[in-house]
């Protein structure tokens, strides 16, 4: 039950994890179920390569077992957290493949020891360069949601606005084996026009904390130095502030868990889409952000 997969359970593993995923497939997935792997023909029965699903369980289950952090999390937030191959509703892909090779090397750099925030604080500083292409890392860019935010666009083009740095973060640390996810909101103070906001929260010791994307000033840095980390002082970050108005201001953070989740999502690029479950987060973030504004940098 809590979530140890023993080489001898690997198969039992997999299919479990593997039902988890196929009965909380989000509303949009549902016309794409074979697209993504879920065919109960088996793989390959038609001639075709199988969907994402099958790297995407393999190689989380592989993180749970290489990595002590990754094995201390409990079932339940292993499977939505870190096994879940989506965020919103940004374009499916294989993406867990790809970054586990990119960031593979940057993983194997943590002590088997640390700490999830020294996890968290690695992964910060070195993803943007590690899976930016032509030697250039990849930085924030405002204004580019919807057009690019899925993580193969954002590798593609070499960058992204916030819920594009979100994603990109956070499929990092899923790939490491921490459990994290997208959290923000879709309008400052209840108003579209003031625009929205993406940020991460990662668990750890059976409590959420968040923290920014620390993406490079420039594509010429390849080390972020200082990176956003969950001990920081959050009054730090720009938008923890009495300014803010949370309360006024909504906060949600994405799930998967259907039966777990008592919202949706919503969307700022999307404003009538219900179908991204969510959790509303807004108390939350009015008692951590109760911040004055002379303390914010």
């Amino acid at each position: 039950e809590n979530g140890h997969c023993g080489y001898q359970d690997r198969g039992e593993a997999e299919v479990n994890a593997l039902s988890y995923l196929r009965d909380n497939v989000m509303a949009f997935d549902v016309p794409n179920m074979e697209t993504l792997g879920f065919s109960d023909g088996g793989p390959d029965s038609d001639g075709l390569g199988d969907g994402l699903i099958g790297p995407t369980v393999k190689l989380a289950l592989d993180a749970k077992a290489k990595y002590p952090w990754a094995d201390a999390v409990p079932k339940d937030v292993y499977y939505e957290y870190v096994l879940n191959y989506a965020n919103l509703n940004e374009p499916r892909t294989n993406w867990r493949p790809l970054f586990t090779e990119a960031l593979g090397p940057i993983f194997e750099t943590v002590p088997l020891s640390a700490k999830v925030n020294d996890v968290v604080k690695i992964i910060n500083s070195h993803l943007w360069k590690a899976l930016g292409q032509r030697g250039r890392s990849i930085i924030f860019k405002g204004g580019q949601t919807p057009l690019t935010f899925d993580p193969m666009s954002v590798i593609a083009f070499g960058y992204c606005s916030c819920t594009g740095t979100a994603i990109m973060l956070v499929n990092a640390l899923r790939a490491a084996g921490v459990p994290a996810r997208v959290v923000g909101t879709p309008a400052w103070k209840g108003v579209r026009e003031n625009g929205n906001h993406n940020w991460v929260e990662v668990y750890r010791e059976g409590t959420w904390d968040f923290m920014e994307p620390s993406t490079p000033t420039n594509p010429s840095v390849d080390v972020v130095q200082d990176a956003d980390d969950l001990d920081k002082d959050p009054c730090n970050r720009w938008f923890c502030s009495k300014s803010s108005d949370y309360g006024l201001t909504r906060v949600f953070a994405a799930r998967l868990d259907k039966k777990k989740s008592t919202t949706h999502c919503p969307l700022a690029w999307e404003w009538k889409s219900t179908d991204v479950p969510g959790e509303d987060r807004t108390n939350y973030y009015v008692s951590k952000c109760a911040c004055t504004d002379e303390k914010v940098e």
